[in-house]
């Protein structure tokens, strides 16, 4: 199926699927999980269909019955056959909305998955892209609620198939009585539908000017609620600060409302209008047919009923079209979002080495440049990591050092260069694959609501090994504090969720951190500034009991604190997105070059802050 692309204009570079493929597609979905939905779908269209028909030929009926002389007992009769069709149809269709409207929710459950698996399992890259994100924002509008346009579809087109039923039948009556009725009702309803059609264009071409204010609103709104930065908001009296853009960005919203509503309120004095035009017109030509004996007082109830109820399902129709072009928009950021490409491998692949040992990793003249930056961040970098070793990159902040272990843990391939992992282009491997051989604690770590011992696994109560739990908390120092709790690795934590959770202090967390580390086990540990969150004497302990443990193993220690990590085998320091110098702690002090003014800088701070304290008591 060929996709057109937006053009490279289009800030949301969303897909453009016609409404006929969206609503395929949603139909194809349907089939595949609850094909009865379908079914419930068109017995719902047959019975609103036959509704409106029975009403409209009730009182034609009745009057003809009483204009031959028919008896009262077969006049009751009628009136019983037709009033109690129309009270089990009634009563049908009120059945099957609901029925359908409480089945759709399994398919929401579907669509809802397919949009969180996404998230959860596309590359790393396409999180860092502002394009991605917008359309993740923009697609979640699809299935967020029962009444999200995925969803609604299973409203929206029974109605609309009960339109162009209804009017295929109205159709047929109609033109018995004359063609040109037929013609001036639809040119009528034609042109509010087309002013329609232009509201929802000038939406489309504005649509980017309503989701800037929205997403700031939106995150106002998350961070309002949030626990970390409530500290913040309240000590620097941000409150007012956010509460004035939060205004700022509401007003510009209502803005582009009350442009849409100007609008929408002249095509709805147009629909009025048109209305009265159509039913007086209709009115006047029949009375001028009754009046010239054309037509029966039965057949005047009857055609003007049909001509009323034509012109409903015409309004109808009309509006169900409108409703579908602005449920395609949605839909197609939703389809965008889950179609947006994947580059990293995820099938087959070259083999993994299955010792489970640490290999040589070689960045091999790589370059790598963030979206929209002018410059790269590295630049022909080139180092090798040889197995065992333990590294220790450091550098002042915006040196290229988290850039740099992105690169080596695969969550974002180099612009330019290689990086290989025992020779191979990680490329190559099966990158979820890849990602089983490293054990990462970053700056920004993240934790799940859940209990101590899901969090050291990263699996469920059930999947975990609980003596393997307790040995890692052990070795991370953490045991004693674990076991003291009423429900040991069983407690939960973090009191966002579970209102009895535990909190863990820094240094705590720190260490429940490289429990997790050590429970994973992996043969390449990678320490992105966890701990710069410490103090430099916590952070040089830590750093110490991560190496400790990491014997045998291949260590990355990134830190802007040069006394850290002198316990490494070797120190790379990073400049500009380049190595400056390289060596043991040492021999880098002993050359009197950057590291040393750096070291020497880092070390009077912390030497004038002591004794400064130390006067103070």
């Amino acid at each position: 199926m060929k996709v057109k692309k937006q053009p490279v204009n289009d800030e949301l570079n969303r897909t453009h699927y016609s409404t006929v493929k969206n609503i395929w597609y949603c139909i194809c979905n349907t089939a595949k999980v609850r094909f009865s939905i379908l079914v419930w779908c068109v017995l719902l269209v047959a019975v609103n269909v036959t509704l409106p028909l029975l009403t409209t030929y009730l009182p034609k009926v009745v009057l003809d019955r009483v204009s031959f002389g028919n008896s009262l007992r077969e006049l009751v009769i009628v009136v019983l056959a037709f009033t109690g069709g129309i009270a089990l149809l009634s009563s049908a269709s009120q059945f099957l909305t609901r029925y359908i409207s409480h089945r759709r929710f399994v398919l929401l459950d579907i669509y809802l998955t397919s949009y969180v698996k996404k998230g959860l399992t596309t590359d790393y890259s396409n999180q860092e892209n502002g394009t991605f994100r917008k359309l993740q924002s923009e697609g979640l509008h699809a299935c967020v609620n029962n009444r999200s346009p995925l969803i609604s579809i299973y409203s929206t087109l029974p109605d609309l198939l009960t339109g162009i039923l209804g009017l295929s039948v109205y159709w047929s009556i109609l033109s018995r009585l004359h063609i040109l009725v037929v013609v001036f009702l639809v040119a009528s309803a034609s042109i509010g539908y087309l002013l329609n059609r232009r509201i929802i264009r000038w939406m489309n071409g504005q649509d980017e000017e309503r989701f800037r204010y929205k997403q700031r609103m939106d995150y106002i709104s998350d961070n309002a609620g949030e626990l970390r930065p409530a500290k913040d908001i309240r000590l620097y009296r941000m409150a007012k600060w956010f509460s004035d853009i939060y205004n700022k960005n509401m007003d510009g919203l209502a803005g582009w409302y009350r442009k849409l509503t100007r609008k929408l309120f002249g095509n709805a004095v147009y629909g009025g209008g048109a209305s009265l035009v159509r039913e007086a017109a209709a009115y006047l030509y029949l009375i001028a047919l009754i009046w010239r004996g054309q037509i029966t007082v039965a057949d005047f109830v009857l055609y003007f009923g049909v001509i009323t109820g034509f012109s409903s399902w015409l309004d109808s129709l009309f509006s169900k079209l409108s409703e579908l072009n602005q449920w395609n928009l949605t839909v197609n950021y939703y389809r965008s979002y889950l179609e947006y490409p994947d580059t990293y491998r995820r099938e087959g692949g070259r083999p993994l080495p299955a010792d489970g040992l640490p290999k040589e990793i070689e960045l091999k003249n790589i370059s790598y440049k963030y979206e929209g930056a002018e410059t790269d961040t590295l630049h022909h970098f080139s180092l090798k990591i040889t197995p065992g070793e333990h590294l220790a990159i450091v550098g002042l902040n915006g040196a290229g050092k988290t850039t740099l272990v992105k690169l080596i843990c695969g969550l974002t391939d180099p612009t330019g260069g290689q990086v290989l992992y025992d020779g191979v282009d990680i490329r190559e491997y099966n990158r979820p694959e890849y990602y089983r051989l490293i054990s990462a604690v970053f700056q920004q770590y993240s934790t799940l609501p859940a209990s101590i011992g899901e969090i050291v696994a990263e699996t469920t109560a059930e999947k975990l090994d609980s003596a393997k739990v307790e040995q890692s908390l052990k070795s991370a120092g953490l045991w004693d504090k674990v076991r003291q709790l009423t429900q040991g690795i069983n407690s939960q934590y973090g009191r966002e969720i579970f209102d009895d959770g535990i909190e863990f202090s820094g240094g705590e967390t720190q260490k429940l951190l490289l429990a997790r580390a050590l429970y994973k086990s992996a043969p390449l540990l990678v320490l992105d500034e966890p701990t710069a969150a410490l103090d430099p004497i916590a952070e040089s302990e830590m750093y110490q009991n991560y190496s400790r443990f990491s014997d045998g193993k291949t260590a990355l220690f990134i830190s802007h604190r040069l006394a850290s990590t002198s316990f490494c085998d070797r120190v790379i320091l990073m400049d500009n997105g380049a190595i400056c110098e390289e060596g043991t702690h040492e021999s880098l002090l002993a050359l009197k070059g950057k590291y040393c003014e750096l070291f020497e800088m880092q070390a009077k701070y912390y030497k004038e802050k002591t004794l400064s304290e130390e006067a103070a008591e």
